[in-house]
Formats: C-alpha cells, sequence, structure tokens
C-alpha cells in the first residue's frame, strides 16, 4: 500500500514535470506560419450568427457556440506577447482580447489575424489552467489550417471508437464498445467531432478504453489499475478546459465492471470508490501543481485566483440551498437534450436494461447475483449528478458544455442490462 502510494505520489510529479518541459518546448515554436495557416480558414471556421440561423445543418453544429473556446485555443496557439520568455508564457497563456472585461475571442481571433481592430486591445492571461492541448495543437498549426486539422481530428476520433469496438469484440468484451457507442450518442457527437474544445475528453476516453482492452489483464496482474485511472485524471486535467471531464472517470469505470466480474459487493463498492478518488486526486492534484509552480516560479498569485474561482464555480445557483439549486442546474443541463430523440432513446435504452435484467434475474438462482452485479453500475450512474450538484455554478453557466457528462448515467445503463446477460450466458456455458 505504501510502496503504490509512492508510484502515485512519483506519477504526479513527474507529470507535472514533464507537463511543464512540453508546454515550455510548445512555446519555443515560431508562431508566424501558424498565424498564416489559421488566417485562411478563420473565416469559414467561425461561423456568422446570420450564417448559423439560415443553416439547419450549421445551426446543429455550428448554433451552440462552441468555437467560443475554440477561438481561445487557437490564438493561445498563434500568440507571441514580445517582450516575454517562453517559460513566462507557457505558466501565464497570455491572450489578447479587444475587450477589458467580457471577452470576445471569435471577434478578437479574427482581428488578430488580419491585424485590423487590435490598435486598442488588452492583455489577459489564463494561468489557472495547463492549457496542454497547445503540445499538439501548435506543432499541427504549423503544417495544417484549422479546418484541416478539424479534419484529422475527425478521422481521430472515428479511428479510435473503431479500435475501441475492434478489440472489444476480439477480447471478449463486446458490451465495452456498444456501451461506449450508445454513451457517445448522447454527447451531441457531430458537435464533439468538430470541435477542437468539445473533442479532447472523448478522445482521451477513447485512449483509456483502448488501454485498458489491450492491457487488462497485465494491469490486474500488476494490480495497477489505481495508477491507471490516476493517470487518466492526470491527463484529463493537463489537456481538457473544464467541458465534461468526468466522462474520463465513468466510462472507463464501466468498461473495467464489465470486464472484471466482481462477485463480492463489498469489493466491487471499494473498488468504484477507490478508483474514483485515485481519478479525482490526478485531476485535481495535477491541477493544483500548475498553481503552485507559476505562484513558485513567477508569482503569478495563481493559487488565490484559483480558489476564489474554485469557490464561485461550486457555489449554490441563484441564492438557493444546494441540493434544491443541484436539481435545477440538472434540469437545465436535461434539457440541452431537446426535442423527442433523446429522450425516447433514453426510454428505449432504459426498457431494454431493465428487460434484460428481469430475464436474467428470473433465471434459476440467478436473481442475487444478478442485482449484485448491478450495485457498480448504479453507483457510477450517480456520478454526473453528484459532479452538477457539486459544481452547480459552472454547470449551469456552461451547461451546453457539461450536459454530456450524463451520457455516464445512459452507458452505466447500458451497462446494467449487457451485464445481466453476460452473467447470464456465463452461468450456463454458453459464449
Amino acid at each position: 500500500m505504501i510502496r503504490q502510494v509512492k508510484r502515485m505520489a512519483l506519477l504526479l510529479l513527474g507529470s507535472a514535470i514533464l507537463g511543464t518541459l512540453l508546454l515550455v518546448l510548445a512555446f519555443c515554436l515560431p508562431t508566424g506560419r501558424m498565424k498564416e495557416n489559421v488566417a485562411v480558414s478563420v473565416d469559414s471556421m467561425i461561423k456568422d450568427e446570420g450564417e448559423v440561423a439560415d443553416n439547419p445543418f450549421a445551426r446543429y453544429v455550428w448554433g451552440q457556440k462552441e468555437t467560443y473556446t475554440d477561438a481561445i485555443m487557437v490564438q493561445n496557439a498563434i500568440e507571441r506577447i514580445s517582450g516575454k520568455n517562453v517559460f513566462e508564457q507557457a505558466m501565464r497563456v497570455y491572450h489578447t482580447d479587444l475587450e477589458e472585461e467580457i471577452w470576445t475571442p471569435e471577434a478578437s481571433l479574427k482581428a488578430y489575424c488580419s491585424e485590423e481592430g487590435m490598435t486598442q486591445s488588452y492583455l489577459h492571461e489564463y494561468s489557472r489552467y495547463w492549457h496542454g492541448y497547445l503540445i499538439y495543437l501548435k506543432p499541427l498549426l504549423l503544417i495544417f489550417s484549422w479546418s484541416q486539422i478539424v479534419v484529422l481530428g475527425i478521422v481521430l476520433q472515428a479511428l479510435l471508437m473503431g479500435a475501441v469496438i475492434f478489440f472489444s469484440i476480439k477480447k471478449g468484451y463486446p458490451g465495452v464498445g456498444a456501451a461506449t457507442a450508445l454513451g457517445f450518442l448522447f454527447m451531441k457527437p457531430v458537435l464533439v467531432l468538430v470541435s477542437l474544445t468539445m473533442s479532447v475528453c472523448f478522445l482521451i476516453t477513447m485512449a483509456a478504453l483502448l488501454m485498458m482492452l489491450l492491457r487488462h489483464d497485465k494491469i490486474e496482474e500488476k494490480q495497477a489499475y489505481p495508477e491507471v485511472f490516476l493517470l487518466i485524471g492526470i491527463v484529463t486535467s493537463y489537456f481538457d478546459f473544464l467541458t465534461y471531464p468526468a466522462v474520463t472517470l465513468g466510462f472507463p469505470l464501466c468498461a473495467y465492471f464489465l470486464m472484471k466480474k466482481e462477485e463480492n459487493i463489498k469489493k466491487s463498492l471499494q473498488k468504484v470508490i477507490g478508483y474514483s478518488v485515485c481519478w479525482g486526486i490526478g485531476y485535481a492534484g495535477m491541477w493544483a501543481m500548475k498553481w503552485i509552480i507559476a505562484d513558485l516560479t513567477l508569482h503569478t498569485g495563481t493559487i488565490k485566483d484559483a480558489v476564489w474561482s474554485i469557490i464561485g464555480r461550486t457555489e449554490a445557483i441563484g441564492g438557493r440551498p444546494r441540493m434544491n439549486g443541484g436539481w435545477y442546474v440538472i434540469g437545465l443541463n436535461l434539457q440541452e437534450y431537446a426535442g423527442m430523440l433523446y429522450p425516447v432513446g433514453a426510454g428505449l435504452l432504459t426498457l431494454g436494461a431493465a428487460l434484460l435484467v428481469l430475464r436474467a434475474a428470473l433465471r434459476r438462482g440467478q436473481g442475487k447475483q444478478v442485482l449484485l452485479g448491478l450495485i457498480p453500475f448504479a453507483v457510477i450512474f450517480c456520478i454526473p449528478f453528484a459532479w452538477i450538484i457539486v459544481i452547480q455554478h459552472h454547470s449551469a453557466l456552461h451547461a451546453r458544455f457539461t450536459f454530456r457528462i450524463i451520457s455516464v448515467a445512459v452507458t452505466a445503463v447500458c451497462c446494467m442490462g449487457l451485464d445481466a446477460w453476460q452473467r447470464s450466458r456465463v452461468k450456463y456455458g454458453k459464449n
């Protein structure tokens, strides 16, 4: 146990050091060519409100203003502030905007690329985040335009999803691929595929699932799953822009309990809670390491800023009691599933899972084992709602991002049915 804690502490510390070095190296890259590559596609990538309103497809893809954060990411990648060294830029991540109080990243990026209208601009910094996406976005922008990078991202996401489905079947865990695909449908997948911001957590999730499918037996043999979930949390904190990070926890947890048939309920609960804690330590710990490094080296005041930000992002919404506010914000997130498609789909999946569980439970002597197998998935089902209740101010302000964590609940429901089905087949020698 002590040895494992030491390994995890070294993994967290090593990740922070490596992450800092990679960011500094990324900021050493020249930005002139990057700016040119962004300029050729900035108008096509950032849609005007009129274009969105007149085009149903564009309204579905761009209507949620996903380019707001994408524009911040792209400008962070191409901007170079004179008089600032690369380490300072990597820690502070400066950003020039046309406005002082309310950011206008899309208009600012267009103005920055055209060099028009930036005579009166304001310098901001975003030191609370790692902005790890810059270590791949900067090199890519040296070669490709913004629109080309989006295409590459779509191809990569499709390949990873295909690999997860393929290896889930090959390794004898078809339920992992099926549950992942069904859960993904509840993320508004088109928006995920075409957005730099929204694709980050999905890519991390797919990479984690693929690693688990390929190395599950080895990881179990070495009892290394605590480190695996710690690492997933670290990577999420490093690359993500606080969009829907709980997905990188919920999907791998679902996959684990589909692959590992734990018969002891106490051990199941210990694992689902323990692995969640490991993920949380990696996620929060890696984030805190950025604040500590920035403050110790540059006296940025990032720790104080981050603490106040946490207080603000986690406070109850609108002066309501926390639980009352939590239910209200859950409702706001559910409203993102407008129309009948998603409610009907969720109802059908729930009905299908319930029938599979009932069928398995009613078979000779199966009821207890089947019901015990549901418990870890029931805990996972609660993760997105607990996240929204705790971080309700952020979840209300950015519901168009955060609603995607509800896909974890959908995946957990699917896994309940799939786990019951798998248990009944194994019990009677069916393969």
